[in-house]
């Protein structure tokens, strides 16, 4: 057991570590290095760098192709790039053509019609035309076999193609007898394109014609002005200013 003389004692020495180590925490940096760098400053002085130890080896590199020892792998096998996924780009929509069909068809039906109108066209002029043509053969016909009976002087069968009102076959084979006497016998005749009759309110008269036919006879030329219509089926000289 202690005297109380040494138990004060030794507590003011407790109490005086225990000052001194909290001054000591107080003091104390809030980090510490490693025991190596203990008592360095950081960054560490140059002759911190000038009293490190070099090692004697260093250290291997990494091999190159084609050196020995090296990968017989090619270089880009080796070298190949991590994998990532491809990307998708969107693909281009295929352009729709507008179809086309019912144009084409419009245009055949207009094709087709207008050839069916130029066909009736062509087809009502060639039925005009033909029977223009035919009605002027009819006239001419009978004016080339009048003046043929007259050259002849068979005077009944040249009246067979004249209907002239209150012209009778003596009167008329007096009147031709007597233009051969005076103006001498036909000696040829020559008709000149024909016109047709023209009506204002119906148009073109088909069934009557006008010749001027030009007469050569023995003392005597002179033209002779005819009508002639289609009666009854057949033509005849309806008008004549001279025999």
């Amino acid at each position: 057991m202690q005297s109380s003389g040494q138990q004060p004692q030794e507590n003011r020495e407790l109490e005086k570590v225990e000052v001194e180590d909290t001054k000591d925490q107080a003091v104390a940096p809030l980090y510490e290095f490693p025991a190596d760098y203990q008592g360095m400053a950081y960054p560490p002085p140059p002759s911190y760098y000038q009293n490190m130890e070099v090692p004697s080896e260093r250290a291997p590199l990494p091999l190159q192709p084609g050196m020995p020892g090296a990968s017989s792998m090619p270089q880009t096998m080796a070298m190949q790039a991590p994998p990532f996924a491809p990307v998708r780009y969107p693909e281009r929509q295929a352009t729709i053509k507008k179809s086309r069909k019912w144009v084409w068809i419009i245009v055949s039906l207009f094709g087709v019609g207008f050839l069916v109108t130029c066909g009736l066209c062509s087809w009502g002029g060639y039925q005009l035309f033909d029977t223009v043509i035919k009605q002027e053969s009819g006239a001419t016909d009978v004016v080339n076999i009048y003046f043929q009976s007259v050259q002849k002087q068979q005077y009944a069968e040249a009246y067979q193609n004249l209907q002239i009102s209150g012209l009778t076959l003596d009167s008329y084979i007096t009147l031709a007898r007597a233009s051969d006497t005076q103006n001498g016998v036909l000696l040829s005749f020559a008709p000149e394109q024909p016109t047709v009759d023209t009506n204002s309110s119906t148009g073109p008269d088909l069934s009557k014609w006008t010749f001027t036919v030009n007469v050569t006879r023995a003392n005597k030329s002179y033209p002779v002005l005819l009508t002639v219509e289609s009666t009854g089926g057949s033509w005849k000289i309806t008008y004549i200013d001279r025999y």
